[in-house]
């Protein structure tokens, strides 16, 4: 799973290229409006490689080029096989999918899931004077809820002594937890924190520390502060109880306050607004719903910022920004209409 969204990052670099292109679309009885007669369109970037999230029920579909019927894919597997010129329907169980096309060979996959890896640099952490638990550094979060589960099996609600729970040691102070949901949560909040044994330890309960400060966590409303992460394929590691990104030297070196975007939703152009301070320059990038960047843009920075992104090219539908600052991130959710 990670080799292919590993593979789909050369895909989806910007969706303003996609008209360029043939267009590709899958039509059937499993997909809107059931009844053969209108593509659901994917897209690409290069041509030859186009992807979707589908929402499907049982049914049959096909591939098919420019809305006609003179080159279409079909075959009888599923989910994943390769599709030739008037092949038979491909038949598709109800579900929602990442469905992945390659219009020069024919191959197709209907994805069902996708992994986030989570990660915590524990180094300034340790330097502090905290000793590290014997069953060592754990994760607590609404991971039931998004149906999030490891290789050994289903993960629980806010139990991070369940053994589902457990983070790997990856050396030199970076533990790791891989957590596979499925395509449906795509862009739902996870909320979660890293803790030290079983709430021994545990991120986050300071209101006034720097995972509220830097805008990479909530206030639960009893003055714990939880991180929160919009749902996409990929890595995010923090610094142990800061919004830091794994390996920062100096934990408290830079911050991102009041971020504001606006409008959003947005049509042509989507303001930044926000405050730096001890960095030299800031990036702002746009991901798509399967995590693949779509847009950036780079600023040297003074104490107050307003940066213009412009939209006009993007396909309606939801995007993830990301604003980076020296060594700080701060992320949200923009609306393309």
């Amino acid at each position: 799973m990670k080799k292919m969204f590993t593979f789909l990052a050369t895909v989806f670099i910007s969706v303003a290229s996609y008209a360029q292109f043939p267009a590709v679309g899958i039509i059937g009885s499993a997909v809107p409006p059931y009844d053969w007669s209108v593509d659901i369109p994917m897209q690409t970037m290069d041509g030859n490689m186009y992807a979707q999230i589908v929402t499907c029920v049982a049914g049959d579909v096909k591939f098919r080029q420019d809305a006609g019927w003179t080159i279409n894919w079909g075959s009888n597997t599923f989910p994943a096989g390769v599709g030739v010129q008037d092949g038979p329907n491909i038949t598709v169980p109800a579900g929602t999918y990442l469905v992945v096309f390659d219009r020069t060979t024919g191959a197709y996959n209907f994805m069902t899931d996708y992994t986030v890896t989570y990660q915590v640099d524990i180094t300034a952490y340790l330097a502090g004077g905290a000793t590290l638990a014997a069953n060592g550094i754990r994760i607590g979060g609404n991971f039931a809820d998004n149906q999030g589960s490891v290789a050994a099996g289903a993960m629980v609600n806010w139990s991070p002594s369940d053994a589902n729970s457990a983070m790997t040691d990856l050396g030199n102070n970076i533990w790791s937890i891989d957590v596979t949901y499925p395509v449906s949560t795509l862009q739902a909040t996870q909320i979660y924190k890293f803790v030290n044994g079983d709430w021994g330890t545990n991120e986050g309960t300071d209101p006034a520390n720097t995972i509220a400060v830097d805008s990479c966590g909530t206030d639960d409303g009893s003055g714990n502060i939880n991180r929160t992460y919009v749902l996409l394929p990929g890595t995010v590691c923090y610094v142990w109880d800061a919004c830091s990104a794994c390996g920062a030297s100096n934990v408290a070196e830079n911050t991102i306050n009041n971020l504001t975007v606006s409008p959003n939703p947005t049509t042509e152009v989507a303001n930044f607004k926000f405050d730096v301070n001890n960095a030299s320059e800031a990036t702002i990038k746009l991901f798509d719903l399967t995590g693949k960047e779509v847009a950036a843009k780079t600023i040297a920075v003074s104490a107050s910022n307003n940066v213009e992104m412009n939209t006009a090219n993007l396909s309606a539908g939801s995007y993830i920004y990301k604003v980076f600052a020296g060594d700080k991130v701060a992320t949200g959710k923009l609306i393309k209409q």
